[in-house]
């Protein structure tokens, strides 16, 4: 009996042997490697995950990926976007909900309203695509009839200077200088500097473009040679004084454009009160401010 029963024993044991030496011999023959359990369930679950591919969360599409369908407007924000450089779904919140048969574009679209509380041009101007054409590139604005014609609507300040204040700059168009909007051109694509090299910040430092007669500057930072550019005659005389005043900067004395100072700004007595009693004008024993008489050494 214990014979029978060890005898059935070995034989399963010897049958489980045979059966992996079987598939192991198999396995070598045709170049694979035998499949553990743990392996066909991973096999298993990555099977599912192609089969399925709904399981993933949705997650906001990236502004790459709405480039990937919208390369154009993708490019247009990238290079003009300006302020509008930000996540597509800002603006557009309802994606591909466009319905031919409804013609829904109204409904759709942005609104420029929507981020935009208040009219940042005034109530008197709503219609914003009338300038701002293409929101992906709002500040890209074309120079039509309808806008250069009303230029000072927005721009208020330079057009009541240009009135106020006539000059060359007066008589003409905002498109003679301003070819595209928002370009602020060079002085010196219409006029010659003053001196060599002239910066155009020392244009500006002088000229306000807008009332260019108005002149104004500093008066330790104008350069002696931009005043003498104008003032060639003057400046030369000054140029070859060796008196004290050939050591001043011209805007230290005429501190405005065309003021003739007084003496006595910096010189507050220079002599006893007879003497200025008797004469009250510097200038007729000075004879010359720019060159006054000095004694020979």
């Amino acid at each position: 009996m214990k014979r029978d029963k060890w005898m059935k024993s070995s034989g399963c044991a010897m049958a489980v042997g045979v059966l992996l030496l079987i598939s192991v011999c198999g396995a070598q023959a045709t170049g694979t490697t035998p499949v553990v359990p743990e392996q066909q369930e991973k096999v298993k679950t990555e099977t599912q995950q192609v089969q399925d591919p709904y399981q993933d969360e949705i997650k906001p599409l990236t502004v790459a990926q709405c480039g990937q369908c919208h390369p154009g407007i993708f490019q247009k924000i990238k290079e003009k976007g300006k302020r509008h450089r930000f996540q597509c779904q800002k603006c557009h919140q309802q994606l591909h909900s466009f319905n031919p048969l409804k013609q829904n574009w109204a409904e759709i679209m942005p609104q420029c309203g929507n981020c935009h509380k208040e009219p940042p041009h005034g109530k008197a101007f709503t219609a914003c695509l009338d300038c701002h054409k293409d929101p992906h590139m709002p500040l890209t604005i074309a120079l039509d009839k309808n806008l250069v014609a009303s230029c000072g609507n927005c721009h208020t300040s330079p057009q009541a200077q240009l009135t106020q204040f006539p000059s060359a700059h007066s008589k003409q168009g905002c498109t003679a200088c301003h070819s595209s909007h928002g370009l602020i051109p060079s002085c010196m694509d219409c006029h010659k500097p003053h001196i060599v090299d002239q910066p155009l910040a020392a244009c500006k430092s002088c000229h306000p473009v807008h009332k260019p007669k108005e002149i104004a500057y500093n008066s330790t930072e104008t350069s002696n040679a931009t005043c003498g550019s104008c003032h060639g005659s003057v400046f030369k005389e000054w140029s070859g004084t060796t008196s004290l005043h050939g050591k001043v900067n011209c805007a230290q004395c005429h501190d405005k454009h065309g003021k003739v100072p007084d003496c006595r700004q910096c010189h507050k007595a220079p002599h006893d009160a007879k003497i200025l009693q008797k004469f009250p004008k510097c200038l007729d024993c000075h004879i010359n401010v720019h060159n006054l008489p000095t004694k020979k050494k």
